[in-house]
């Protein structure tokens, strides 16, 4: 009885060239699974914990935000808008509100300036966005402004938690600045918002801004191309009536 000739090399080799990729292919679907259900269940935590922190909103709240911001922007100058950026992203942030928000810094001369938002992710799509976007630093609107800054605030933290099918996001964007490049925070915010395929459904400008700088959204969001929708949230001009808008505003989320 003769012996079995041995196996050819080339048939392990062909073993081998389907099974390891195979093999790879399956423990990458498996990692990424694993990475996927911890990431779910980090975001669900950090939701509960935001739903923790949410209040609902309130005359003393507002009261609160206008006196700070008041104070704050009782001078002014582009120094004030670096202040103003920081206290909203300290009284948005995880410990108070339950956010993390963003910073775009830059330089406007020698002055650190920046644009803050912070968002509520949807579940189902993310990518489709309405923008509730504030901007400050006119010196004849100053009050109006501070308004509709505490407005923001207070309607952020009513808001808290919550997780809706497309991403709801709360920006706050210095006006009289630009970047080393000429660009403003303006546009540097509709340009990083459209560099991530962000849809930006609809753009509600508080504070009761002109014509002209409503002109400047459409245009750098691109609205005749994107279709993106621009309203004007009128101006308020107390406590009360900043409460009522931004109680109206919520029920439209």
């Amino acid at each position: 009885m003769s012996d079995s000739p041995p196996a050819a090399p080339g048939r392990f080799i062909r073993y081998a060239l389907v099974i390891f990729p195979l093999g790879l292919i399956i423990t990458s679907i498996i990692s990424f699974g694993i990475w996927w259900n911890k990431k779910q269940k980090v975001e669900e935590r950090s939701f509960a914990y935001a739903t923790a922190l949410r209040r609902e909103m309130s005359l003393p709240a507002l009261e609160r935000y206008t006196g700070i911001l008041r104070e704050v922007m009782k001078t002014h100058g582009p120094e004030n808008l670096s202040a103003v950026s920081s206290f909203i992203d300290s009284s948005m942030s995880p410990e108070n509100m339950g956010y993390s928000p963003k910073r775009d810094r830059f330089y406007h001369g020698s002055l650190e300036v920046s644009n803050v938002e912070v968002e509520l992710t949807g579940r189902q799509r993310p990518q489709e966005v309405r923008l509730v976007l504030v901007p400050y630093g006119d010196p004849g609107r100053t009050e109006a402004e501070i308004q509709a800054l505490a407005g923001m605030m207070s309607l952020g933290h009513s808001l808290a938690g919550e997780r809706k099918d497309s991403t709801l996001r709360l920006a706050a964007v210095p006006l009289g600045v630009k970047d080393a490049s000429g660009h403003s925070a303006l546009e540097r915010l509709a340009g990083a918002m459209l560099d991530r395929q962000d849809r930006i459904m609809l753009v509600i400008v508080a504070g009761g801004v002109d014509e002209a700088l409503l002109a400047e959204v459409r245009r750098v969001f691109k609205s005749s191309q994107t279709g993106t929708v621009v309203e004007s949230l009128p101006a308020t001009s107390g406590l009360e009536e900043t409460l009522k808008a931004m109680t109206a505003l919520k029920a439209r989320f």
